[in-house]
């Protein structure tokens, strides 16, 4: 749908700052930014907000320039205040990224943390996987069989990746479940509105996941096993990463195994009840499966933004960012243009030519791609293989945050085949 500043103007929304509030700072925003997006993207695709003096990127081409161009990084002003987020959730947020991580580097250390993790997700060591991955995407499809109607954010599309990531790490099984309820806190964090006591709440989770993976650490350096912490504290040990890098790198691995991978689920098939032909389409033609799964990421991403810092001064389509200057990168915005895809607010399982945004760009491009993209396909695939109807079965609940978009439930009435 092409909007005209005529009909931007008749609703009053010509105002870049305007759209930005409504974005990230009310409940129209958090329910379905998309048509926002929109609308900042046709009268400010490269803006300077004067709420919170941060740079917003919307259109394709601009957001993957700063994603890909080494004048722009991270530092240390990773998180800032920006309108509609709680200070006192900023002060949080920089105390839990006070340890150096691969996510807010840049090079050399960047390449350094990065290539101490990579080689646990190249090709290879994706393809030597595959085979436990179906058989866990197979028990859970199990589960659902027996029960006919379920949560699937609790019975799938948490636990399911989960169980690998968990696996890979190291991770006991027992402790997986535990995670859930905090990860659902901590997600909440991002929320446009908290209360002091659900504040509160956030940094006790925080401090309980700390607590759990320096105990975690300290058991595996008494106790190695084959799973890459194990690999990691022997890094530390021999003096390759410090142990806030080791801590930082285990934690970093583990939620990004499962956070894109559990909204992609939900948010799929969401996509997928609200376009009845498209779910029909994909039921007659599995191959489509791959390419589905791309279009589940371009069309409701997971990841609904990225911040970047402008390390030396840029230029961006006319626009001079000067050093210091900070870039809320809109993914999910990028993911709509229409510069770049035909009908973008159509939901397409064949879309050709499908290179979106999803998983960022360039130095930061997510170092879990591939996993999530082959869980997904499995989902999608073995969903199509074992169900005959896959449909709603009550009300959703969407998670409260901002950056990540998904679901906290997901009523889902299975019918086997």
């Amino acid at each position: 749908m092409t909007v005209t500043t005529h009909q931007l103007e008749a609703t009053g929304t010509t105002d870049p700052d305007a759209l930005i509030h409504r974005i990230t700072a009310t409940p129209e925003g958090h329910s379905d930014p998309y048509g926002l997006y929109r609308q900042l993207r046709t009268v400010a695709p490269i803006h300077r907000s004067g709420l919170d003096g941060v740079w917003y990127v919307s259109g394709f081409d601009a957001c993957r320039e700063v994603l890909g161009d080494p004048r722009i990084g991270k530092n240390d002003q990773f998180i800032v205040p920006r309108h509609g987020v709680d200070p006192e959730r900023v002060r949080l947020a920089r105390r839990r990224r006070a340890r150096r991580s691969m996510i807010t580097a840049n090079p050399p250390e960047h390449t350094r943390l990065r290539g101490a993790a990579k080689g646990a997700f190249i090709p290879p060591a994706m393809n030597a996987l595959r085979s436990r991955v179906a058989a866990i995407v197979a028990e859970r499809l199990d589960r659902l069989a027996a029960l006919g109607e379920a949560d699937v954010m609790a019975e799938l599309a948490f636990p399911m990746p989960v169980t690998v990531v968990g696996e890979m790490i190291g991770v006991p099984e027992e402790d997986r479940a535990w995670f859930r309820p905090l990860m659902r806190t901590l997600v909440s964090s991002d929320s446009f509105k908290r209360s002091p006591d659900e504040l509160a709440e956030v940094e006790r989770a925080g401090d309980e996941l700390d607590a759990y993976f320096l105990e975690l650490i300290a058991r595996r350096r008494k106790e190695p096993a084959d799973d890459l912490l194990s690999y990691f504290v022997a890094q530390s040990d021999d003096g390759l990463l410090s142990e806030d890098e080791l801590f930082s790198t285990v934690t970093l691995l583990f939620f990004a195994g499962f956070l894109t991978t559990t909204n992609l689920i939900g948010n799929g098939l969401t996509a997928l009840f609200d376009h009845p032909a498209e779910q029909a389409r994909l039921w007659a033609q599995p191959e489509l499966a791959p390419a589905a799964v791309e279009e589940i990421l371009r069309f409701d991403s997971p990841v609904q933004f990225v911040h970047r810092n402008v390390l030396e001064p840029f230029e961006l389509d006319g626009h001079e960012l000067a050093a210091g200057d900070v870039v809320l990168v809109l993914l999910a915005a990028a993911n709509r243009d229409p510069a770049r895809f035909a009908h973008p607010d159509r939901f397409d399982v064949g879309r050709p030519d499908n290179l979106h945004l999803a998983f960022a760009w360039g130095l930061h491009f997510c170092l879990g791609a591939r996993l999530a993209r082959m869980e997904g396909q499995l989902i999608f695939e073995g969903l199509v293989d074992r169900f005959a109807r896959v449909e709603p079965a009550g009300e959703p609940v969407r998670n409260p945050g901002l950056a990540i978009r998904g679901f906290d439930a997901l009523p889902v009435r299975f019918t086997p085949r």
